[in-house]
């Protein structure tokens, strides 16, 4: 359908767009943010966002070395599940353990079926997908990383 150049520009043109949407939304300790790029601070907790073809997907991903280290990680976000879910205004789904290009990974991630990100005509509402759980996730963290750096 599109040749690789046509999907390579395409991709970093929305991917350029999203940022361009969220620059000047401060996050929620008011500072300037990197929202596509998103710095949790703590090295084995990452926000990531991702659209391929005919899905988007956001999620916190929780990648340690260490399974114990990285299992304490994920039941003290399951002990926040509640909060994270009214916050987000949506179900979730929770994977303690899956692996994922070769990594086991643990992961609370949310996703969007049926968009093309080739049509630009989707980009609003994918970008809206995005926006409204990147900002959440942000408020979350504003309020609970301390308790995460105190596990690290």
């Amino acid at each position: 359908m599109y040749s690789k150049q046509e999907e390579t520009f395409l991709r970093k043109q929305f991917w350029t767009s999203l940022g361009q949407y969220l620059a000047p939304v401060p996050s929620a300790g008011g500072s300037k943010i990197n929202w596509i790029n998103y710095k949790t601070g703590i090295r084995f907790i990452n926000f990531k966002m991702d659209v391929v073809k005919d899905h988007a997907y956001i999620g916190i991903e929780i990648l340690h070395n260490n399974p114990a280290i990285q299992k304490l990680y994920f039941d003290h976000f399951k002990t926040l599940q509640m909060d994270i879910e009214k916050l987000l205004s949506e179900k979730w789904v929770w994977e303690e353990n899956v692996h994922i290009d070769g990594k086991n990974i643990s992961r609370i991630y949310q996703t969007m079926r049926h968009i093309n990100i080739y049509k630009q005509t989707d980009w609003p509402q994918i970008i809206t997908f995005l926006k409204v759980r990147i900002i959440a996730l942000d408020t979350f963290w504003a309020g609970h990383k301390e308790i995460f750096e105190m596990l690290n």
